[in-house]
């Protein structure tokens, strides 16, 4: 009987590391975390908080889902590292009134009344791209900016065996002859996973557009799927 081709028993091997690398990550998700008896001080939180004021607005229901989508809460070991995060956020998207924007993604996501309280602009990104964000406009007095100290109070439950065969696994991934089949198997997959989101956006865009027409016409074939 032929032996079986040598690259073809390397990439057997990296597919049985890859599927019990994927096992060993999910069984260390799984652990979960285990509640400290005492938080540990780590740092503080610039944030924003909304006041009793909200109340005295009719339109507090949308002013509370705003608030629920943005990012309310910068992280520093110092106060002074919170205003870093804070300032750093300025300069990427503009910040208005000490109020973060808010993405297009985000924006669609809200109710009518509450899009109404938005206003949008446009800048560069990085690569020189036009992008568009949302200014926030919620009324100033019905929310403040403090500084709250952070604590650590969970702690991540770790298994000395899953960490160690899951080290020793990735240690064979790099010997000579295993590595290049290694990453090209990755972004094989990557690619593909790609097309494929770009597939299912293309079929959901169809979806909604057949959304306007009636179902009857639809299922009497008077609406075809490629005019859409």
């Amino acid at each position: 009987m032929k032996p079986a081709h040598i690259k073809e028993q390397r990439r057997k091997t990296v597919r049985n590391i890859r599927k019990r690398q994927r096992a060993i990550y999910q069984e260390i998700k799984e652990l979960g975390y285990k509640k400290l008896e005492e938080p540990i001080r780590h740092g503080w939180f610039k944030e924003i908080v909304l006041t009793e004021n909200i109340e005295r607005y009719k339109n507090k229901i949308y002013i509370q889902e705003l608030y629920d989508c943005i990012e309310k809460s910068f992280w520093g070991r110092t106060k002074e590292e919170a205003d870093k995060q804070w300032f750093c956020q300025i300069s990427k998207f503009l910040i208005y009134r000490d109020f973060p924007t808010i993405s297009k993604k985000q924006f669609n996501r809200l109710t009518y009344k509450a899009q109404a309280m938005c206003t949008i602009y446009s800048y560069r990104d990085e690569n020189k791209k036009l992008r568009k964000r949302f200014y926030v406009r919620i009324p100033k007095g019905t929310y403040r900016i403090k500084y709250t100290r952070a604590y650590i109070t969970h702690s991540k439950r770790i298994d000395p065996d899953l960490e160690s065969e899951a080290d020793l696994l990735e240690q064979q991934l790099y010997k000579n002859g295993y590595y290049n089949i290694w990453q090209d198997s990755y972004w094989k997959n990557y690619w593909r996973r790609l097309s494929e989101q770009k597939q299912k956006m293309q079929i959901r865009k169809q979806l909604n557009a057949l959304k306007q027409y009636p179902l009857t016409d639809i299922i009497n074939e008077k609406i075809s799927w490629e005019k859409n």
